[in-house]
């Protein structure tokens, strides 16, 4: 076996060494690679296909860097607490209006509030008024516009006239995973205004402030134009400050209570927005957790903070990502062609670590973005495609070296070359011919090592090869017998039906087998006798069993050359097994027997107290203590019959037939009807128009779907439901039981299908049971090729499930 390697070396220039073609070649190959990759490389880029690769290393460089929140950025939250207090959304525009008088009354630097305000107020339309004189008593409040599409295309809807306030737009830019990164500083439509409606944030960013904030400057100036007409430019990401709740917040029942005071919005930015359950715009951002999202008031936040700082973040220069995709698809390429293999795959994952470790640096410390996914993808795709062209390289070479070899008369041993390269490792070929005799030597001791009696036969039925395992089992057939190769001449050799003769005292089922083997794979004319994939089971000598299996010896054109037969001992699984059915009839039998004569005579007792009308007191005492007898002797019985039950359904050899799911599980519930009836549980059946047949063993089957339901009648409260249905899925039927009693906590569900384990064993009012139940669902099903499975939560009720598969 050759290797594969990144590089080639260039040997002096020897008469009869091919290192001068092979460096050629292989520069070749590696320059049409390269440049096969490197256009990769560009059509990904331009495509996108590497988007969310660097999305993912974006996300993992933001929530790695989180710094704290501004003590002047402060949010005025419409919460759950504020919507209890006042009432549901949406307020009297008069309630928003007092609201921005009394932080107006703290003196903020400016309040931005994320509410649109476009359409007039109609049910109270004086409100409109008062909030317009609340706003301009204020004097520092931003209002959001926003984009819809109208019949000329996209448009700016602006605030109500009269709220003469500054305005800037809440456009939020979400990208293909739906995850909001980065906004516009300016949007609007195209041409009507040049620069467009600034941002909210921007304008709260700069809103009395003598100078312009640093992080307004620092943009992505790169103008969009979309298909609607909307234009956007001014692209900047949002290095967010931590996850949601980083910023300081005050309830708005608060603040209009007069429980919040004034003063602690004195300075500062004020953002006034949704953050009520189920209100507001919501959206996934880097740094979300569990599953939340963030509210686009606290996202303006961030904006805000990231434009004050001065610390937003902006792609790197579209020639700088260029050129730095390019130099490391480059140097992977090159480690590939000048190292060893070895080496080439640790450069290339070195150059990995240092694209997205540099990434993730540059983010961190300079505020820059470099993508870096579509230079990983040109590294990881050169490698393997250089060493698999290299492979392809060494398999020729080899090709031709053994070619050559068959030709000469006489094989010569070739001067061993050294050196870390494929190329020099070929030129090694030539010493390849000494490993031949070892080699099959090899091959030899590979056949004498074989745990089972083996022996290679021809398609003839002449034993070519027998281990010493298969001529201790008859050595008046194969002692002395010398090996052949295929084709080869001498004296005649061992027929294989002789070896089986001498093997077993009634040869016919084996002699039988090799017949139908024989016709399978020679190709016989007449249609072959079906052959049993796992071999047939055949009596030895002395109380010996066997297994006699056998299998095609292709040859190197694919065609079969022989036949190899191996004959298995399995004398000691066969006395395992009986070993197991004697324990089971000592179970069914020896074990079951006293119990349900202690039964009896209990029941005995009863009858004789109850017709001698003994002495109430001494009756009941003994009844009590004789429940208790039966009860344990109950328990016993079950135990019995659950853990025979669940031995057979593992051990022993199932006969199954076309048997019909939904009748099977009308069986089981009717079976449990009494039970449900006694609990006051309802059983509710749900079963396909269509028949759901396969192949299966029925009364196990009906046994498993019993255990379920009966179960979930133990299991559910009482006057509960419990449902039983039949679905078919791909490829599957789906028995599932479901009930809506006190659930499983997922770090309890592994342990369910163990034997013995019961969770709410010692609770008070737990069910009685054996723990051996849901082991012989699993057991069922797995004998069946499906499999049992169970979905619950702590409180939430539990499904268990049995998948079987379709015939």
């Amino acid at each position: 076996m050759v290797a594969a390697s990144g590089s080639t070396d260039a040997p002096g220039p020897a008469p009869a060494a091919p290192g001068h073609a092979f460096g050629q070649r292989t520069l070749i190959e590696w320059c049409l690679l390269l440049a096969a990759v490197l256009a990769l490389v560009v059509l990904a880029a331009r495509q996108g296909w590497a988007e969310r690769a660097d999305l993912a290393a974006y996300d993992i460089a933001i929530s790695a860097q989180h710094h704290p929140a501004r003590d002047d950025i402060v949010i005025v939250g419409i919460d759950d607490a504020s919507i209890t207090a006042i009432g549901r959304w949406p307020w009297r525009r008069a309630v928003l209006a007092q609201l921005v008088e009394r932080i107006a009354a703290g003196g903020p630097r400016v309040i931005g509030v994320d509410v649109i305000l476009s359409e007039r107020d109609t049910r109270y339309p004086q409100d409109d008024a008062v909030l317009a004189r609340s706003l301009a008593r204020a004097g520092n409040v931003v209002l959001p516009v926003v984009a819809e599409s109208g019949p000329a295309g996209m448009l700016v809807r602006y605030p109500l006239a009269g709220l003469g306030t500054a305005v800037g737009h809440i456009n939020m830019v979400v990208d293909t995973d739906g995850v909001a990164r980065q906004v516009y500083l300016s949007e609007g439509p195209h041409p009507v205004a040049a620069a467009g409606v600034p941002h909210l944030a921007a304008v709260m960013a700069a809103f009395g402030r003598a100078a312009e904030p640093p992080g307004i400057a620092r943009q992505e100036p790169a103008r969009i134009t979309e298909a609607n007409g909307w234009e956007r430019s001014g692209r900047l990401r949002i290095p967010y400050a931590g996850p949601p709740g980083t910023f300081a917040r005050v309830s708005a029942r608060d603040v209009l209570d007069g429980r919040a005071n004034p003063a602690i919005f004195a300075g500062k930015a004020v953002l006034i927005g949704a953050l009520a359950t189920g209100m507001g715009d919501v959206l996934p951002t880097p740094v979300s957790r569990d599953g939340r999202g963030m509210s686009g008031v606290e996202i303006l936040a961030n904006t805000v903070q990231a434009l004050t700082d001065g610390d937003a973040i902006v792609a790197v220069p579209r020639a700088w990502q260029v050129g730095g995709t390019l130099l490391a698809v480059l140097l992977a390429a090159l480690a590939a062609l000048r190292l060893p293999p070895r080496g080439a795959l640790v450069a290339t994952g070195l150059l990995l670590a240092a694209l997205l470790g540099g990434s993730l640096l540059l983010l961190a410390l300079a505020r820059l973005w470099f993508a870096p996914a579509a230079a990983a993808l040109g590294c990881v795709l050169f490698y393997p495609l250089w060493s698999w062209l290299r492979q392809e390289a060494a398999l020729r070479f080899l090709t031709d070296e053994l070619a050559r070899l068959e030709r000469e008369p006489g094989l010569i041993a070739a001067p061993h070359h050294t050196g870390a390269t494929l190329d020099s490792r070929m030129r090694a070929v030539y010493s390849m011919s000494a490993q031949l005799r070892g080699t099959r030597r090899f091959l030899s001791d590979g056949l004498e090592s074989l745990p089972d009696a083996t022996a290679i036969c021809d398609l003839d039925g002449g034993v070519m090869l027998a281990n010493r395992r298969c001529v201790a089992l008859a050595p008046a057939v194969l002692d002395g017998e010398p090996a052949h190769a295929p084709g080869a001449a001498g004296p005649p050799r061992a027929a294989i039906r002789a070896l089986i003769e001498a093997i077993f005292p009634a040869p016919a089922p084996a002699l039988a087998y090799w017949q139908s083997l024989h016709d399978r794979h020679a190709g016989a004319r007449i249609a072959p006798v079906p052959v049993p994939d796992g071999g047939i089971e055949v009596a030895g000598r002395g109380d010996r069993r066997y297994l006699l299996h056998g299998a095609p010896l292709h040859a190197e054109a694919g065609a079969v050359a022989g036949l190899i037969v191996s004959v298995i001992d399995i004398t000691a699984i066969r006395i395992a097994e009986r070993q197991r059915e004697q324990m089971l009839r000592f179970l069914s039998h020896d074990m079951r027997s006293p119990q349900a004569s202690i039964l009896a005579l209990i029941e005995l007792h009863e009858r004789r107290a109850r017709r001698d009308g003994a002495a109430a007191g001494d009756v009941a005492t003994d009844s009590g203590v004789l429940a208790r007898i039966a009860a344990h002797a109950r328990r016993t019985m079950t135990l019995a019959d659950d853990f025979i039950s669940v031995a057979r359904a593992e051990s022993k050899t199932l006969a199954f037939m076309e048997v019909e799911l939904g009748g099977l599980v009308l069986d089981a519930t009717d079976q449990l009807w009494a039970l449900a009836n006694a609990r006051d549980v309802t059983l509710q059946i749900d079963l396909p128009d269509e028949p759901a047949v396969l192949q299966g063993e029925p009364t196990l089957l009906a046994r498993a779907i019993a255990n379920l339901v009966s179960n979930a009648i133990k299991f559910s409260p009482q006057a509960g439901t419990v449902t039983v249905s039949l679905t078919r899925e791909p490829g599957s039927f789906v028995v599932a039981v479901q009930d809506h009693g006190p659930g499983i906590a997922e770090a309890d569900q592994a342990r369910l299908f163990e034997p013995f384990a019961r969770l709410h064993e010692g609770q008070q009012g737990a069910p009685e049971g054996t723990g051996l139940g849901l082991v012989l669902v699993r057991a069922v099903a797995e004998r069946h090729g499906g499999k049992a499975s169970v979905r619950s939560a702590a409180g939430a009720g539990a499904e268990f499930r049995i998948e079987l598969p379709v015939a």
